[in-house]
């Protein structure tokens, strides 16, 4: 299980029917989908506003559609054909992180309208060491839309690096391996019923047994403790650690992964589990 930003409000009111009627008149045939901060925060990404304050809401369409956007609606074209659609709790059509995440950044723009390299480092940061996105493919996907120069994404860029993995990742992999336990599967987003679920670090498949890296303490208005909590009704198993842990204790990571799947399976749920890793060409 992972901290996410988990959507907040009544599940057929609110946020949610704004979201839906965004779709509704940008969609035509029902082929827009949420992009930008409305879908990152549905994906759990906690440096955008949780879903139910997202003040506008961004819809992707193809794009030789012409429409004026209502109040409250941003409009955004792919150079393409529209990606692969990925439906999120409660059943709203999203485009996948990656895209989503560069319709965010392109819209980004601070206190006083003008670029915030603050907030840009902060999701081009999450979606690396949370989602698992390489730091090749981020910049692919910036450059094809042309942000890769703009003043507050380029240092970002470099200040991300070639690598692919995370130091806490690398090093996780590392203790797992030495200590001789069952190899997880990475950097996937797991579905349940055909549903996005979650994004763990790592998971071990048909255990309900996942991985979560990061640092406490997380927000009580971030959503995070409710995803939790949601994760765990389901029966789900989430082994927590911290970099810090990593490094310093790894022999208490090994010793809850252990016990963690030594009493797997968790949950009525984990053989319903179906990981897909995202596999978006970047022209």
């Amino acid at each position: 299980m992972t901290h996410t930003n988990a959507p907040a409000g009544s599940p057929h009111g609110g946020w949610e029917t704004r979201y839906r009627a965004a779709l509704g008149r940008a969609g035509g045939r029902g082929e827009a989908l949420l992009t930008g901060s409305a879908a990152l925060a549905l994906y759990g990404f906690r440096c955008v506003p949780a879903a139910a304050d997202v003040r506008v809401v961004d819809v992707l369409v193809p794009a030789a559609r012409r429409l004026t956007p209502p109040p409250g609606v941003r409009v955004h074209r792919p150079a393409r054909r529209l990606p692969p659609p990925v439906r999120l709790p409660p059943g709203l059509p999203a485009a996948p992180p990656l895209h989503a995440a560069v319709d965010a950044v392109r819209a980004l723009r601070g206190a006083h309208g003008g670029l915030d390299r603050d907030r840009t480092a902060a999701l081009l940061g999450e979606l690396r060491d949370a989602h698992g996105t390489a730091p090749a493919a981020l910049a692919a996907a910036l450059r094809a839309a042309g942000l890769h120069t703009r003043p507050d994404v380029a240092p970002v860029l470099a200040a991300l690096g070639p690598a692919d993995r995370a130091p806490a990742e690398i090093r996780a992999r590392s203790v797992l391996r030495a200590a001789g336990l069952p190899p997880p599967l990475w950097r996937t987003h797991l579905h349940l019923d055909g549903y996005w679920l979650t994004t763990p670090h790592a998971h071990w498949p048909r255990t309900g047994v996942l991985l979560h890296l990061a640092e406490p303490p997380y927000r009580d208005d971030d959503g995070t403790v409710d995803h939790h909590n949601a994760l765990e009704s389901l029966g789900l198993h989430l082994v927590h650690t911290t970099p810090r842990q990593l490094f310093r204790e790894p022999e208490s990571f090994t010793a809850a992964v252990r016990e963690a799947l030594a009493a797997a399976p968790h949950g009525g749920v984990a053989g319903r589990l179906r990981a897909r890793p995202w596999r978006r060409r970047v022209p």
